[in-house]
């Protein structure tokens, strides 16, 4: 097996094929969410270490725009504006950016600014299945935070996801906006899962609106 990146993906076919022999047969697609998609740089207006509160402000502008907070700002930058602040008061900076372990108290922070409540939860031993099907099947994005490999310190969100099998393995890849670029690119959540070397350590932040 190859060292190739697990994220970073664009195309999967050539990825599956780069890595494992072979280009993969497609076998389903899990429900596919909708939010915007613009880099870090777009959303804040400069290139800083604010990962976690675009992914966090990706979020929030979801729901806003499914109706499910009231008061979102039309322009994404501007809601953008009020997570900082609150992650600021989380001791987030330029310099050092945010702790992975204050995501999801940014996030319901950020969620009650506007009066609605949420069961936000970051999780450290996590699965495909729970973490990332049963989330997106319910049209929930997640936000991930990745200590190591390709996205070493960094903080995307997984908006959908797809199974391709290879000589007889499935294989998830996740549908992530990793804030880097615009769009939307690909995880394969067995080789982020699997190989200590490049990944293991990470957490996903699961956020549920309640009202």
């Amino acid at each position: 097996m190859k060292k190739i990146p697990y994220g970073g993906i664009t195309n999967i076919s050539k990825y599956l094929f780069d890595k494992y022999g072979e280009k993969g047969v497609f076998l389903k697609r899990g429900r596919a969410i909708a939010m915007n998609s613009k880099s870090m740089a777009q959303i804040s207006g400069r290139v800083t270490r604010n990962c976690s509160v675009v992914a966090v402000t990706r979020v929030l502008d979801y729901y806003g725009k499914k109706g499910l907070v009231p008061g979102i700002p039309d322009d994404i930058s501007q809601t953008y504006k009020v997570v900082e602040e609150i992650a600021e008061s989380y001791g987030y900076t330029d310099k050092r950016g945010t702790i992975p372990f204050f995501i999801s108290g940014i996030a319901r922070e950020a969620f009650e600014t506007y009066g609605v409540k949420t069961k936000c939860k970051g999780v450290y031993v996590f699965s495909f299945e729970k973490q990332v099907k049963e989330e997106i099947s319910n049209g929930r994005p997640v936000i991930m935070n990745i200590a190591r490999g390709f996205y070493k310190d960094h903080t995307i969100v997984v908006v959908g996801y797809s199974i391709w099998r290879v000589k007889g393995k499935d294989y998830p890849m996740l549908r992530v906006i990793d804030g880097w670029k615009s769009g939307y690119h690909y995880i394969d959540y067995e080789a982020f899962s699997r190989d200590f070397s490049q990944s293991v350590f990470g957490s996903f932040n699961t956020i549920t609106v309640i009202g």
